[in-house]
């Protein structure tokens, strides 16, 4: 098992997201959506580049796109699925390997604004690693 880390903006993200889920979904809902999102997240770190990955540049830095819709199936109980997750994953992979979790897209935001606001807000290549996750 690989391990990854989440940016400040990153774990803001994942707050609010998850917040959201209780909302509308109850605690279920959260604790659902949050194991969705950790598993694609240790999709991503296993496999930076695994099918389903997007990578693109902008700002002068590439960075991955990563639909947690194609996480689905690595949820342990098929009745705990998201049927219809909403979220990328924006990432990078450090100098030392290890997968950053820059922040989180909503698929139905303008993608291009979105990731402008995340790599302004996130890591600089200059910055010290937040703790690893595993």
């Amino acid at each position: 098992m690989s391990v990854f880390r989440l940016s400040a903006a990153a774990e803001n993200d994942l707050d609010r997201i998850l917040d959201w889920s209780e909302e509308r979904f109850h605690a279920a809902g959260r604790r659902r959506y949050a194991a969705l999102l950790v598993q694609a997240m240790q999709d991503v770190a296993d496999a930076p580049e695994r099918g389903g990955v997007e990578w693109v540049r902008t700002l002068n830095r590439r960075v991955g796109l990563y639909h947690v819709w194609h996480s689905r199936t690595h949820v342990a109980d098929p009745a705990e699925r998201i049927h219809a997750p909403r979220h990328l994953i924006v990432f990078r992979v450090g100098d030392d390997g290890v997968v950053d979790v820059l922040g989180f897209l909503h698929d139905q935001m303008l993608r291009g604004r979105a990731l402008r606001r995340i790599l302004r807000v996130g890591p600089s290549s200059d910055d010290p690693p937040s703790d690893a996750l595993t």
